[in-house]
């Protein structure tokens, strides 16, 4: 395992600001049941509260809350713990973001978590504070993110036509849903050297199926006069995979990185990260790529094709991924 290393990535500044999903509370008005009705209701709410967990929430229900209340058009960064806007609001413009979101299971959590505190534990003694992405400021758990483009910019014409040319191109790729693995842990910073992250390192996929979106989302992009993201002058570095797990103002210097290196190779968390067997090791499932421009988020499941619906009237093809946009708006 090389050393932690200092890489330029591209982020976004509100990759960690998700707030927790609202608490909805349902109200039972009672009424008076005959003695039949009380005896099977006492036995249907004992037997629902002895139930020790829940049914996990659609996936679709966390980008109900995707995006955090905007407090004004001015960047400020003492609103968001000292970062600085990269691209400034400007009316008209809707900032647009390719990733894969990761909800972590509880065991998976728990996982990451121990990794983050080891490294946030031995930077803290440099004075260098590693704000975590996995828990907001109220200590609601966040999903994570692995990026397939920048933050880039869209114009209000370019919205539409952007997210089309996106679902077609991936339609006629016909990836199907697949998994990446780790190989290690690095310190990266943003082209500015504004932010620096606490990262995760992941594969291509069996079939480099990775390389394959990220090379999508970047010509697609490039369509819109649009950078794209890990490139080169002399053509597509399509490497570079990860998911980031913290994020200072600061980086940490060589040995600060070398310590946090040695401390995680020695934790119970290395194995199931990074270790050589394969039942019980950490993947990331990817079965779909999400799409985020201004603040609404789309889905574009993988392996499915889209609905053609009725010959030459394309807004049936593309009803069933406009139900999410209006729940958002």
């Amino acid at each position: 395992m090389p050393p932690l290393t200092n890489s330029l990535v591209e982020y976004s500044d509100s990759d960690s600001d998700s707030p927790p999903p609202a608490k909805v509370t349902k109200t039972i008005h009672p009424t008076t049941p005959s003695t039949n009705q009380s005896t099977t209701l006492t036995s249907k709410y004992s037997k629902t509260s002895s139930s020790n967990s829940l049914p996990p929430l659609p996936s679709r229900f966390h980008d109900l809350y995707a995006v955090a209340p905007r407090v004004g058009q001015q960047d400020d960064p003492s609103l968001h713990g000292g970062r600085k806007r990269s691209i400034p609001h400007v009316q008209g413009n809707w900032p647009t973001h390719v990733f894969i979101e990761w909800h972590l299971s509880r065991s998976e959590f728990d996982i990451l978590n121990d990794a983050y505190h080891t490294a946030s534990t031995i930077t803290a003694e440099t004075g260098l504070k590693l704000e975590s992405h996995l828990q907001s400021d109220l200590g609601s758990e966040q999903p994570l993110h692995l990026s397939l483009s920048k933050p880039n910019v869209l114009t209000t014409a370019q919205r539409e036509g952007f997210l089309e040319l996106l679902r077609d191109r991936l339609d006629k790729t016909r990836i199907k849903p697949f998994s990446v693995e780790f190989t290690g842990f690095e310190f990266v910073s943003n082209n500015d050297r504004t932010r620096w992250f606490f990262v995760l390192s992941a594969t291509k996929g069996e079939d480099t199926q990775l390389p394959r979106l990220l090379q999508l989302a970047n010509h697609t992009f490039e369509s819109f006069e649009q950078p794209p993201l890990y490139a080169e002058e002399n053509g597509d570095k399509l490497d570079g995979f990860h998911v980031s797990l913290a994020w200072s103002l600061t980086g940490p210097d060589k040995e600060t990185k070398t310590k946090v290196l040695e401390a995680l190779k020695k934790h119970a968390c290395w194995d199931k990260i990074l270790g050589d067997r394969e039942d019980g090791k950490l993947k990331l499932v990817i079965d779909a790529i999400k799409v985020k421009i201004g603040s609404v988020v789309h889905i574009i499941e993988l392996g499915k094709k889209e609905k053609q619906g009725e010959p030459g009237n394309p807004k049936k093809r593309r009803a069933s991924y406009d139900i999410h946009e209006k729940r958002n708006t």
